[in-house]
């Protein structure tokens, strides 16, 4: 080997580790960044109230650095952009103009999150709540609805969601739209006494408390104590 193909060759490592190291750098900032988001987004939820403009503030800037920084498209780091959007005008009602722009920005960081990551089902559920509360009652909003009740059977957490969408959408459902859907509530009151409670409770504030009933076996109504 001569000693310019020699030169080559050590330029071309090093130009490589360079390369390593600096995408290392910004995965490093990336996660951090992230991290520094989750945590407000953990401490809105521990509060169950909007956060203040200046705390939304800087959550939101962390967490679109996430998304910026990382090398790829990060599923994760969208759908964590898209809570902090979604939580912005979080009590302002469904078809709120206030809260129109955040809104769609959260639908926009969840539809680049499912493309990243399509067999996630929280952040499937989060685009179909976010087109509930948009009030966009489309092919988009049920597709979301049944790749996350298809998804995640077993996720209880998911499963609760799809069932307070369902009900709350109720009538923008067709009649079988409505069958398959309910199928989140059943496995829900299956899941134990609690989130039996929950989806009784959740069904009677719109009004559905007997179609819930209907939709569930004797033995499960008799064991959980519902529909009494």
């Amino acid at each position: 080997m001569t000693s310019i193909t020699q030169k080559a060759v050590i330029a071309l490592v090093l130009l490589a580790s360079f390369g390593l190291v600096f995408s290392g750098l910004r995965m490093a900032s990336a996660g951090f960044a992230s991290y520094q988001a989750e945590a407000f987004l953990q401490d809105w939820a521990g509060k169950d109230a909007e956060p203040s403009a200046e705390a939304w503030q800087v959550a939101q800037g962390a967490a679109q650095r996430a998304v910026s920084l990382y090398p790829v498209a990060n599923g994760e780091y969208f759908d964590r952009l898209g809570r902090v959007y979604s939580w912005q005008q979080f009590n302002q009602p469904y078809g709120s103009p206030v809260a129109l722009a955040s809104r769609l920005a959260a639908l926009d960081a969840y539809r680049a999150s499912v493309e990243a990551r399509p067999v996630w089902p929280n952040t499937w559920v989060r685009l179909a709540n976010t087109k509930l509360q948009l009030a966009l009652f489309d092919d988009e909003f049920k597709q979301a609805l049944e790749r996350a009740s298809a998804l995640g059977p077993s996720r209880i957490d998911v499963q609760r969601e799809v069932a307070m969408v369902v009900f709350a959408a109720w009538p923008q459902l067709s009649k079988q739209e409505r069958a398959n859907f309910l199928e989140a509530a059943r496995r829900s009151v299956a899941y134990g006494p609690r989130e039996a409670n929950q989806m009784q409770a959740m069904a009677a504030q719109h009004g559905l408390t007997d179609v819930l009933c209907d939709s569930l076996h004797i033995n499960v109504k008799t064991t959980r104590k519902l529909c009494q």
